[in-house]
């Protein structure tokens, strides 16, 4: 098969001056030497293999520093490595993180223009697709307006639509779907996978491991700028996962060493993380605010965490999911930042997750919670398969009738 992609032994530093004021007799040294002190050298990426074959689709995870977006900026041409090789047959499409690519002051049909213009496409071409694009993206009434007016939602859209209507044979795409509303990112996963069905090639990064799981065919692992490992998908965020409990514990004994005053429980039964921040109780509560571990199915769910900081940490992620007893995900919610969500959080409280109607098949779940930093490189507190719930049927589950959600099939024949 013929290759799309191919990096060959990339790698990529910057040089990042120290913050200190040069005095004189360090730059005459400097000037006569022609070595420059206190600069010092950071290595984003070492010697990064691997190769893309046209038609496939790489997910690339990691944690936030692990090198992703350094790699997928070069992947698009957006500077070049320190060493190596990067070679791409075909036309190169990105779309980086939010806030790059379009012009702010510019209006969206002129950013659909230049564009255009800028991936070779001629005015007259251009202006054959703008009205699909725009129709696509749904901003018919804001098109005329100025990029920097739009939400980040509108922003996602315009640049998405941009970007895949041009029909690119490599498609980059970076967290970018992380934002807009549910019924959006559904419309963009469906136009990827249209993309897919196409032969054209998709490279993705994402912290969405149920989006790398259905889009990918195989998965690479950075870790400190080094590929760890590629494979399956399957393989590869098992290893993400271990890696991330890899650096939890590496974190909780450097709590432990430096004799800081935290429950220093790396992993207890169900129980993983630094403790720094814990859950300290999960309660289910019914419609009559009772604490329950009970429901009939459909009915309401409140769960209520109750944390308390135990070091000042001003901003953190959460998941909040229900899990089947073989770990089958039913729901899950996540918040990538506490404070944009409730506000800075006292050091002690309560975070309430209201669910009106939760139609599950009568069975035990478990209600699975976490508390992360922000760029999710490790874990704070996680309980998992600690909070048992039992849903009830009154009807019992109906012969022939499996899965998680409780729907009641009607079925019938119509003769010719």
């Amino acid at each position: 098969m013929t290759a799309a992609l191919t990096v060959d032994g990339v790698s990529k530093s910057f040089r990042l001056k120290r913050s200190r004021p040069t005095t004189l007799k360090e730059s005459i040294i400097e000037y006569l030497t022609g070595r420059r002190q206190g600069v010092e050298v950071l290595w984003a990426l070492r010697d990064v293999n691997f190769t893309v074959e046209q038609g496939r689709a790489l997910g690339i995870i990691g944690h936030n520093g692990a090198g992703k977006s350094t790699l997928l900026r070069l992947l698009c041409g957006l500077g070049r490595p320190t060493s190596g090789r990067i070679k791409h047959a075909g036309y190169v499409s990105g779309l980086l993180e939010l806030g790059s690519g379009l012009h702010l002051d510019m209006t969206g049909r002129e950013n659909i223009m230049t564009a255009g213009i800028l991936n070779g496409l001629t005015k007259r071409q251009v202006r054959a697709q703008s009205n699909e694009i725009i129709a696509f993206s749904e901003l018919e009434e804001f098109i005329d307006q100025p990029v920097r007016t739009y939400s980040n939602g509108m922003y996602l859209r315009l640049a998405f639509s941009t970007a895949i209507h041009f029909d690119p044979d490599v498609l980059m795409i970076d967290e970018v779907l992380a934002v807009g509303d549910s019924r959006f990112q559904e419309k963009c996963l469906d136009r990827l996978h249209a993309f897919r069905k196409a032969g054209k090639t998709l490279v993705l990064v994402s912290h969405n491991m149920d989006e790398i799981r259905t889009l990918c065919d195989e998965v690479l692992v950075l870790e400190e700028g080094r590929v760890f490992m590629q494979g399956d998908p399957e393989s590869a965020i098992n290893c993400y996962h271990d890696l991330m409990r890899q650096r939890t514990e590496k974190r909780a004994a450097q709590f432990a060493g430096e004799g800081v005053q935290i429950n220093n429980l790396v992993e207890r039964g169900n129980q993983l993380g630094t403790q720094e921040a814990t859950i300290e109780a999960v309660h289910l509560l019914g419609a009559d605010s009772r604490i329950i571990d009970t429901i009939q199915s459909g009915d309401a769910l409140r769960i209520v965490l109750e944390y308390r900081l135990v070091k000042p940490i001003p901003d953190m992620a959460l998941t909040l999911g229900i899990y089947t007893e073989t770990n089958v995900k039913c729901f899950e919610t996540a918040i990538l930042s506490t404070k944009a969500t409730f506000g800075s959080l006292e050091k002690q409280g309560t975070l309430n997750c209201h669910l009106p109607k939760l139609p599950l098949l009568a069975g035990r779940y478990y209600i699975n919670a976490g508390f992360y930093p922000t760029d999710w490189s490790y874990v704070y507190d996680y309980h998992w398969q600690m909070h048992v719930l039992h849903v009830l049927n009154e009807d019992g589950i109906p012969p022939g009738l499996s899965g998680v959600v409780s729907v009641q099939p009607m079925w019938s024949v119509q003769s010719p």
